[in-house]
């Protein structure tokens, strides 16, 4: 007897159903990151809302000083240390109400989008150092730079400045509180496809109420005239250049910053 062998038959169901699946999890996935986009754009504008109000009443608090002191620079009896002084007031309500403006503005951009170009570190750093040492609340500080080595990283220089400039100002700030001759501290290291940026102030510490929520926004700590953006910005920047911004340490002695990015934005 001969007996027939049947082929098998390949049913291509099955091939089928895992080519479905698989579309249903990537468009679940889609919906997923255009929802969570969403849910963060929502945020954002509602931040952005709640600080509105405040900001633009501290502004008329600020443009009414102006305008007083530019009153009494009219009297022709003013002596000019009494006139300088003046002077600087206005300088310093004027740059407060940029930094106020600039902050707001660019918590507000939805871009982040500048080009990354490969350029040396340090010489952001020293930037961000320079332009702190004239702000009124830097110039009474002893800044000390570290050596720093030449390590080079896919940058925006400009809002790496910013991010830098917003630690060193919040450093500079708390060191002017410290009871011995305020001081800050700027190190760079180089880690293998890391770099990292660490500032260290002998201010009386962070308060520990705040520590948890210090990179929220709108969040300050103890400062009157602060945005409370700063270190939201800073670590967003951070973050934009593949890494972070981190409370290393705080304490009656000081508090110690590190900002981290990677060399190469595209690796991980």
């Amino acid at each position: 007897m001969k007996t027939h062998r049947r082929n098998p038959k390949y049913s291509s169901r099955g091939n089928i159903l895992m080519f479905d699946k698989a579309v249903a999890l990537d468009l679940q996935n889609k919906v997923r990151r255009r929802t969570q986009r969403q849910l963060r754009e929502v945020e954002r504008m509602s931040a952005i809302s709640r600080t509105a109000c405040p900001i633009s009443h501290d502004m008329r608090h600020s443009l009414t000083a102006i305008y007083a002191n530019a009153e009494f620079l009219e009297r022709r009896d003013m002596c000019a240390s009494a006139r300088a002084d003046l002077v600087l007031e206005i300088q310093e309500a004027v740059m407060a109400m940029t930094e106020r403006l600039d902050s707001l503005l660019r918590f507000g951009c939805s871009g982040w989008n500048n080009p990354h170009v490969r350029m040396c570190v340090s010489l952001v750093v020293e930037k961000a150092v320079a332009a702190v040492r004239f702000h009124p609340d830097g110039r009474n500080v002893s800044i000390t730079v570290d050596r720093l080595p030449p390590a080079e990283a896919d940058i925006d220089a400009m809002n790496l400045q910013s991010a830098l400039y917003n630690l060193l100002l919040n450093a500079c700030q708390a060191a002017t509180h410290s009871t011995e001759v305020p001081e800050v501290k700027v190190c760079l290291a180089e880690v293998d496809e890391r770099i990292y940026v660490t500032i260290l102030d002998n201010g009386p510490g962070i308060p520990v109420s705040v520590r948890r929520m210090l990179f929220d926004p709108f969040v300050t700590a103890g400062k009157p005239n602060g945005t409370g953006l700063g270190l939201t910005l800073a670590r967003h920047i951070a973050e934009e250049h593949g890494g972070s911004v981190c409370l290393e340490e705080s304490n009656p002695e000081g508090t110690v910053f590190t900002l981290s990015l990677t060399k190469n934005r595209f690796s991980s």
